[in-house]
């Protein structure tokens, strides 16, 4: 490691200070990541591309932490090779800024994806208006919450529910889902008394 380092030229070597730690830096985020504890450095990509540079077309963040990272990284990297051919500075730099500009935009894209993946696996619980349910913690008559199971968006799912119909919904009822009281708790009631709601 020392011999190679002592083979470096002045400039690789300012560009190996900047690729090693980054790189050391990006192989534990992705450790982090594989042992699940991704999530910390994903509530900090947000919270800096909140005020990132993005493209207003299509909601690109360029700028996050893993962006950065991989930008010095690769960036960096990309210095030493280039330098080891002997080309001008300037150029070397400037192959250097745009491999890690790429790097960037590749993890942008990435992360933008994952967050479109998540998305679509997010429940919408409006989807559930119409489905039956089945009463899994008792839904009592004076509006507190209780709890049903149904088949959601293909999986199954546990949510909060009321009923206004002023009848307790007990264990192992079947039931009708007939609307939300807010973005996740839904409105029960027996399918005969939707039915005489319906009626009416």
């Amino acid at each position: 490691m020392f011999d190679w380092w002592e083979s470096l030229s002045t400039l690789q070597r300012i560009f190996g200070l900047v690729a090693v730690p980054s790189t050391i830096v990006m192989i534990l985020q992705t450790i982090l990541v594989v042992v699940g504890f991704g999530d910390v450095d994903a509530d900090v990509d947000g919270d800096v591309s909140d005020a990132s540079l993005s493209d207003s077309s299509d909601g690109l963040a360029l700028v996050s932490v893993r962006g950065i990272v991989a930008f010095f990284a690769i960036g960096g990297w990309t210095g030493i090779v280039m330098a080891h051919f002997q080309i001008h500075t300037f150029f070397v730099v400037l192959i250097s800024v745009i491999a890690g500009f790429l790097a960037l935009l590749f993890v942008a894209y990435m992360l933008k994806l994952t967050t479109k993946l998540q998305s679509k696996g997010n429940i919408e619980y409006k989807n559930a208006v119409g489905k039956f349910a089945k009463v899994y913690i008792t839904i009592p008559a004076d509006g507190r919450l209780g709890k049903v199971n149904l088949t959601l968006q293909g999986r199954f799912a546990e949510c909060d529910a009321v009923t206004q119909d002023g009848e307790t919904l007990k264990t192992g009822q079947t039931v009708v889902v007939n609307g939300l009281i807010d973005s996740n708790t839904l409105i029960v009631s027996l399918p005969e008394a939707n039915n005489e709601n319906q009626e009416k």
